[in-house]
């Protein structure tokens, strides 16, 4: 929901989404194809470029949404990096257990340091996408390449009931502070079970009520929207091709110094 409040107010939310969606896709199959460390951070520095240059965001918002997949990307690799190691393997650094070493190679070290790069490039790639682009657009976009009639409406309706979810727990939320539900750890976790067990249930009966309203408007499985007028985004196709060539400059480039 951040991202999409940020999103309406980029400059370039007029600009035609189609453009917008090809140089995500193209820098991010480059960026996953490369496997690199180099490529993986150029491709994150360069969509931060983007979005804080043609987009007009922050950098300090950037970076705080940065800070969720972080978090994600450093237990995952943790996972990748560390293993058990028989005794006598050579190893950067290890704890011993038992007969075994616990702990990780120079050949984990560099498998994860590229994991770990080339997803927080995708991660780039994605917020460019996100940050710039409503996701009335997106699917406006993915209508128009032909995409499944399915897959869009599925989209658009799990999209819409992430804001129903999002007010029945903040409305139940409400309700527990205001009867003290939050006081003391005891208190506390009955009440987030009760929050959890209510949340879904009342989703769902709300969900059954606008079904219900769709139907009663003639709904018949397919939902009509009206298109937005957009400016032609043509001037990104050679950005595109820019940032492409950088990356692959880049992998080269990375190639060549280590031989």
């Amino acid at each position: 929901m951040g991202t999409d409040r940020y999103a309406y107010q980029s400059r370039l939310r007029r600009v035609s989404p189609l453009p917008k969606l090809l140089l995500t896709v193209v820098a991010m199959v480059v960026c996953l194809c490369c496997d690199s460390v180099a490529v993986g951070l150029a491709t994150l520095v360069g969509m931060g470029v983007l979005i804080t240059a043609m987009g007009g965001l922050s950098p300090r918002v950037l970076f705080r949404f940065l800070k969720i997949p972080l978090v994600f990307l450093v237990v995952g690799c943790l996972t990748i990096l560390v293993g058990s190691y028989p005794a006598g393997t050579e190893v950067i650094a290890a704890i011993p257990v038992g007969n075994a070493l616990w702990g990780f190679t120079a050949a984990d070290l560099w498998l994860g340091g590229r994991i770990f790069c080339k997803a927080l490039g995708a991660i780039g790639c994605m917020y460019f996408l996100a940050l710039n682009t409503p996701v009335t657009d997106l699917t406006m976009a993915l209508r128009t390449l032909h995409v499944p009639p399915l897959m869009v409406e599925l989209m658009e309706l799990i999209y819409r009931f992430i804001f129903v979810l999002s007010e029945t727990a903040a409305n139940i939320r409400i309700a527990q502070d205001s009867r003290l539900g939050y006081q003391g750890f005891r208190r506390t976790l009955s009440s987030l079970g009760t929050l959890a067990s209510m949340v879904f249930l009342r989703a769902w009966r709300r969900a059954d009520r606008i079904y219900t309203a769709l139907e009663s408007r003639g709904y018949t499985g397919s939902l009509t929207t009206l298109h937005d007028q957009y400016r032609s985004g043509w001037w990104l196709l050679p950005l595109t091709a820019l940032v492409a060539v950088v990356q692959v400059g880049v992998y080269w480039l990375e190639r060549m110094a280590l031989g």
